[in-house]
C-alpha cells in the first residue's frame, strides 16, 4: 500500500466519523486558535506602544541626578553645564534645555482651567517632538529677552479661540498675574483616557523670571541627531558632567530615554505574551491526548480489518504508516482550522481593543507544524499497537 492510498483511507475513515473526528480536533482547534490570537494581540500591542513612544521622540535624553542623591549647589545642573554639553558634543546634540515645570490656572471660560507650563528653548519641535500647526517656535531672541511668549496645544486653542490660527497673537491670562502672548500652536496627541490637562511651552528664562526658579535645575532635556547611539551618549554625558563637577566616581548623575523604556516594555510584553501562550498551549497537550484516545478506539473498531490486511500481506510498516497518517491528518486539519480561527479572532479582538493585531507568519507556520507533530507523537502508540496485532487473533475478533 503506497502513501497515496494510505492518505485516501485516512480521509475516508475521518469522513465516515465526522462528528467524532470534529470532537477529536476540538482541543487542537482551541489551543492553536488561542496561541495564534494571543501572539497576534501581543505583537500588535508592542507595535502600538512602540509607535506611540517613538512619536514622543526616541532621540531625546534626559540628564538628571540619581535618585536619593543629595547634591551641593555647585554639583547641581546649571546653565553653564548646558552650554558646556552643547560645545563638547556639538556633533551629536541638536539642542538642550533645562526642565522647569509649573502649574497655573487660566483666567478663561474653559471646562478645565488648569494648565501645565513647561520650559523650552529655541528647538521646541525637536526637543519635545511636537508638530506646529500655526505660528512659530521660540527664537533665541525670545530666550535672551525673557519674553512672555507661549506655545499652546491645539485643543486649548480651539476651545478658547475656535481654531489654531485664530489663537495666534492673543494674550493668555493666568491666575498668577502673568499674561503670555500666544506665538504658536502645536498638535495635541489624543490621550488614551480621553482627558488630559492643557499644556503650554514657555521660554525657560521666562519661567525662571516669573517663578523665581533659580539658576539650578533638576534635569536637562537633550535632543540628539537621529544617527546617535542614545545609550552610548548617555554614558558619555554622565561621565563628562561627573568630571566637570569633580564627582565622577560618586555616581551622582544618570540619564533617562524613551528608547530604554521601549526596550524594557518590549521585553516585559514579550515575556507576558510567551507566558500566556504557554498556558494556552496546554490545551494542545490535552488535544493530543484526545487524538490518541480516539485512535485507540479506531484501532479497536478496525481490528478485523487490520487482520484481513495483514493476512493479505500487509507488513508492520504498512499498518503503522496507515494509522500514523490518519492521526497526522486529523491533527493537521485541526491545526489549519485553529489557525484560520486564530487569525479571525485576532481581527475581531483588534476591533474591540482598538489595537492593530499583528499576525506572526512564523507563529502560524509553527502552530500548523506543531499540530501535525502532535499527530505523530500521540499517534505512534495506537499505530504501533495496530501494527503489532496478531493476524489470526485479529481475524477472530468480533
Amino acid at each position: 500500500m503506497n502513501l497515496y492510498e494510505s492518505f485516501k483511507i485516512a480521509l475516508t475513515s475521518i469522513m465516515n466519523n465526522k462528528f467524532r473526528s470534529f470532537l477529536t480536533m476540538l482541543g487542537l482547534i482551541i489551543g492553536i486558535s488561542s496561541v495564534v490570537t494571543i501572539i497576534a494581540i501581543g505583537n500588535g500591542s508592542q507595535s502600538s506602544i512602540k509607535e506611540r513612544l517613538n512619536d514622543l521622540g526616541t532621540n531625546v535624553i534626559t540628564l538628571q541626578p540619581n535618585r536619593g542623591v543629595r547634591l551641593t549647589d555647585s554639583e547641581k545642573l546649571n546653565l553653564s553645564d548646558i552650554e558646556a554639553i552643547k560645545i563638547k558634543f556639538a556633533d551629536e546634540v541638536i539642542g538642550a534645555v533645562p526642565q522647569i515645570n509649573v502649574s497655573s490656572t487660566l483666567l478663561e471660560d474653559v471646562d478645565d482651567a488648569s494648565i501645565s507650563l513647561t520650559s523650552s528653548g529655541d528647538q521646541l519641535s525637536k526637543i519635545e517632538s511636537t508638530t506646529m500647526l500655526a505660528g512659530r517656535e521660540f527664537t533665541q531672541s525670545d530666550i535672551d529677552s525673557m519674553r512672555n511668549n507661549i506655545v499652546i496645544d491645539s485643543e486649548l486653542a480651539e476651545e478658547i479661540y475656535g481654531s489654531s490660527r485664530s489663537a495666534i497673537g492673543n494674550q493668555l491670562f493666568m491666575s498668577s498675574g502673568n499674561s503670555y502672548k500666544i506665538v504658536g500652536v502645536y498638535e495635541k496627541e489624543t490621550s488614551n483616557s480621553g482627558f488630559s490637562t492643557a499644556k503650554g511651552y514657555v521660554p525657560y528664562t521666562t519661567l525662571q523670571k516669573n517663578y523665581n526658579a533659580g539658576n539650578t535645575f533638576s534635569s536637562v532635556k537633550i535632543a540628539l541627531n537621529s544617527d546617535v547611539d542614545v545609550s552610548k551618549f548617555g554614558d558619555e554625558v554622565v561621565a563628562y558632567i561627573g568630571a566637570k563637577k569633580g564627582n565622577a566616581d560618586e555616581g551622582n548623575y544618570t540619564t533617562f530615554s524613551l528608547e530604554e523604556q521601549i526596550e524594557m516594555i518590549s521585553s516585559v510584553m514579550g515575556s507576558i505574551t510567551l507566558l500566556i501562550s504557554s498556558i494556552a498551549a496546554i490545551s494542545l497537550v490535552v488535544g493530543g491526548i484526545g487524538v490518541m484516545n480516539i485512535m485507540l478506539v479506531s484501532v479497536t473498531e478496525r481490528t478485523r480489518e487490520i487482520g484481513i490486511r495483514k493476512a493479505l500481506g500487509a507488513k508492520y510498516g504498512n499498518i503503522l504508516m496507515q494509522f500514523l497518517i490518519e492521526s497526522v491528518v486529523v491533527s493537521g486539519v485541526g491545526g489549519i482550522i485553529g489557525t484560520i480561527l486564530g487569525v479571525l479572532f485576532s481581527k475581531i479582538a483588534s476591533q474591540l481593543m482598538s489595537v492593530t493585531a499583528s499576525v506572526d507568519v512564523f507563529a502560524v507556520v509553527l502552530a500548523t507544524v506543531f499540530s501535525a507533530s502532535i499527530g505523530i507523537i500521540f499517534g505512534v502508540y495506537p499505530a504501533s499497537k495496530a501494527a503489532k496485532l496478531d493476524p489470526i487473533e485479529a481475524l477472530r475478533y468480533e
